[in-house]
């Protein structure tokens, strides 16, 4: 119904349909319970999260969303949130192990900056790892990364929010078992550091058509 308002020409699947919550566990051994919360409660705690994770545990996949994904030729993971956003889908049962067993080319796209709040002093290597601990080996072919530059505006304006440009640290990432790619996937017209739709799915296009044994574009 969301999808027939919003005139969307694509399928939205939820993962579940499971009433969960999130709950945050911090470097501290501390937690939190509740989406909402996690920013408040990460700047208290000053420390980094060290998981999360779903309550109740073992939310079963919604059917349709792990067909979608056995059947994806793609598979895009973020741009977004890291620990609120991205990670929470990986911890349904059965959505980590899909995209494990898919042969498809899977693609974390890096966040331009980090987030105050979630991932400050991070860099795109932690937000790599964090993505293999809490999914499992193999979810990242590769990471793209931006390579168009933060004006200087923007940084001043992102430092107060203790945010910065996201450091890709390539050696560390192929330590992983990901490919490291920069593409200039910034809007410059927004007024702010996010990714640009249009450069993000051509860049996504022409890294499928680079890479797939059948081209479909």
């Amino acid at each position: 119904r969301m999808s027939q308002v919003l005139a969307i020409t694509g399928r939205i699947l939820p993962v579940t349909n499971a009433d969960v919550q999130l709950e945050a566990i911090f470097d501290n051994g501390s937690s939190v319970r509740g989406e909402s919360k996690i920013f408040a409660a990460k700047k208290e705690q000053n420390c980094r999260i060290h998981h999360v994770r779903l309550l109740p545990e073992h939310a079963p996949a919604l059917p349709a969303a792990l067909e979608a994904i056995r059947g994806a030729e793609v598979i895009l993971l973020g741009p977004g949130s890291l620990y609120t956003s991205v990670i929470p889908n990986l911890l349904v049962d059965g959505i980590s192990e899909a995209i494990m067993e898919s042969p498809a080319l899977k693609i974390y796209v890096c966040n331009i900056m980090t987030q105050d709040g979630e991932t400050e002093g991070m860099t795109a290597q932690d937000h790599v790892a964090a993505l293999l601990e809490h999914g499992g080996p193999g979810m990242v072919n590769l990471c793209l990364c931006n390579s168009d530059p933060v004006g200087r505006e923007l940084l001043e304006r992102y430092s107060a929010e203790d945010a910065e440009p996201m450091r890709v640290d390539r050696k560390e990432i192929e330590l992983l078992g990901a490919e490291v790619v920069f593409r200039p996937l910034m809007d410059m017209d927004c007024g702010y550091a996010r990714h640009s739709g249009v450069k993000v799915a051509r860049a996504v296009v022409e890294l499928y058509e680079q890479r797939a044994d059948t081209k479909i574009f």
